[in-house]
This record gives C-alpha cells, structure tokens and sequence, in this order.
C-alpha cells in the first residue's frame, strides 16, 4: 500500500507562543526548523519566471495548482484574504448541449442549467451541468435557441421534470478547474467548476471535443 504522511503548511503555535500575528516569513522559518521534511515545500522569491517555474514543477507532479502568499501577511484563520492567492491554470473545453433544467427564482421562466456532453464513437456522454457565467442576455438567447431544437426523447436516464432535452447541435465553450472521477454521469467524470465561456455557433457537434479530451484534464 501507498505510504500516507502529513504535510505542515504553517504553524500558528509554537511553545506556548501565539504565532497568528507573525508574518510568514518568520512562520516559515520555525516550521522548517520544528517539521523538517514534513514541511510544504515553498519558495521566496519575487522573480515572476522563478515562480511560473514553480507553478510548471507543481502542475507535473499532479497538484492542479499554487498558493501565492505575501512575505509580510499574517495568518487569518478560515480566509485567504487579499495576501493569500491560488494560482491554477484555466482549462476550456468545446462541449454539445444536451439538455437545459428550467430556472428558479429570478431565471424563472428561462432555461438555465445546462447538462453537457462530450462527442463519443455513437454520440454524446454527459460529463456534467452548469448555469454559472450566464448573463440576462445569455439566458434569453438560449431559452429561444433551446425551444426551438427541443425533443422528446430521453436520452441516458429517463424524464426528469423541468428539463427540456435537444437535439445535440449547440456547442458551447465551457471553463473548467480539471476534472474529476464520478459515477453520476455516464462519462465517467465530473467538470469542476464548470462556467459558460460563450456560444460556439462556428462549430459543428461533430467538431466538440471528444470524451478522451475531457478524461485528458483528469488528474491522476
């Protein structure tokens, strides 16, 4: 079996010293001399090349990104703060739309959440949903376009109510975090932190990224 170990990114007491208020700096420095090797390896450097170089190193190893902390800043329990920033990489996939869920609340009366798929040898496999990034504009235009490719089919696992599924012709750009293994959807996958990027109308369903394009993003 795989060795398990704790990894130490911070201490905030340190014999019977508070260390809260400390900058980071000096935390860093008396966690390297109390944890050792069981510290979260770090660099200090104001080098932007050195740390996209770090960045590349953590993104090979299979971390999906950074940390970014100032030198000076305190430690805020529950909050990174302005001088605490995570730093990854955005990854954009052209998906189909394979069904949208009716609105609630102020989208009531659009469609809103959309369910996403990725072009397989016989069709589509659905990776995932999101209603995030849409604006009033979007919604309108899609709650349209949706009606107008509708059908009655049900494809993968049934009706549901207040979905409407269509015809798999709409590509939309989607950004993604990574991706992850899950067995709610028939892909195999779930998007993480997916978001409506924009419409893709200059592409064909048939030119969407193929479900071995998505699982490429997953880590591990």
């Amino acid at each position: 079996p795989q060795e398990v170990r704790p990894w130490f990114f911070d201490v905030v007491h340190l014999d019977g010293r508070d260390l809260l208020d400390e900058p980071l700096a000096a935390r860093r420095e008396l966690l390297a001399e109390t944890a050792g090797d069981w510290a979260v390896p770090g660099t200090v450097t104001d080098d932007p090349d050195a740390g996209e170089a770090v960045l590349a190193e953590a993104l090979e190893a299979g971390h999906e990104g950074v940390v970014v902390k100032a030198a000076a800043s305190a430690y805020e329990a529950g909050r990174r703060g302005k001088a605490w920033r995570k730093v990854k990489p955005v990854h954009t996939l052209d998906l189909v739309v394979l069904a949208a869920e009716w609105g609630h609340g102020r989208r009531t009366g659009w469609l809103s959440n959309l369910h996403l798929g990725a072009r397989t040898d016989d069709g589509f496999a659905m990776v995932g949903k999101t209603f995030k990034g849409l604006t009033d504009e979007l919604l309108a235009w899609q709650t349209e376009r949706f009606l107008a490719i509708a059908k009655r089919t049900e494809p993968w696992d049934g009706p549901r109510t207040g979905v409407v599924w269509v015809r798999p012709t709409q590509v939309v750009e989607i950004a993604i975090d990574g991706v992850q293994r899950s067995t709610r959807y028939p892909g195999g996958v779930a998007l993480r932190f997916a978001r409506v990027v924009r419409y893709r109308d200059d592409k064909a369903a048939a030119e969407a990224d193929t479900l071995d394009a998505v699982l490429a993003h997953r880590a591990g």
